[in-house]
């Protein structure tokens, strides 16, 4: 096992631990079905958790990362989406760089690295997607979700503004 993924790991069981460490009001707080449990998600076998450990960092939220305007809807887990992508897992790559979805379906990306961010480049008329909150500088920190549901069908690409010099790029096609 590489070193940032046990760092990772590490870091990820440790906030975990801490996020039910009494902090409330004493009262227990509902949490969705199988929240916790290690799930196969809906995308491919490559981004299925393997422990508990694993799930808590897909699942962690942002620290220190810029937020927009307003209140973000709520964003849904690695294991709702219907594809899953690691942004900067161990280098300036988006995994997977292509892939397949249909309409009404959501991809969630989950950063593995810092000072990243997703950019639309290309996008069928009609689409909202344009990519992370915030302009082409605006970057995310790892542990950040970003979630998009599609509903317009066609080809879709993409880019991490800051690393895009070094080919960090990513497509998609959405089905009807």
């Amino acid at each position: 096992m590489d070193r940032r993924r046990y760092l990772r790991m590490g870091g990820a069981a440790l906030a975990a631990a801490l996020a039910g460490c009494g902090q409330g009001d004493g009262t227990d707080t509902e949490r969705p079905p199988g929240d916790g449990e290690s799930t196969p998600s809906p995308a491919s076998a490559d981004d299925t958790p393997t422990d508990a450990v694993e799930t808590a960092a897909l699942d962690a939220t942002p620290t220190s990362s810029p937020e927009p305007t307003g209140t973000p809807p709520s964003s849904p887990t690695p294991r709702d989406a219907a594809q899953v992508v690691a942004v900067a897992d161990g280098s300036a790559v988006f995994d997977p760089e292509t892939f397949e979805i249909a309409t009404s379906e959501t991809v969630v990306w989950v950063w593995r690295g810092s000072g990243h961010n997703v950019r639309a480049t290309s996008r069928p008329r009609g689409s909202t997607f344009t990519g992370t909150p915030g302009g082409d500088e605006t970057t995310y920190d790892e542990g950040y979700t970003f979630s998009h549901t599609f509903e317009v069908a066609g080809e879709y690409e993409y880019r991490c503004y800051p690393y895009r010099n070094l080919g960090m790029t990513g497509s998609f096609t959405v089905n009807d």
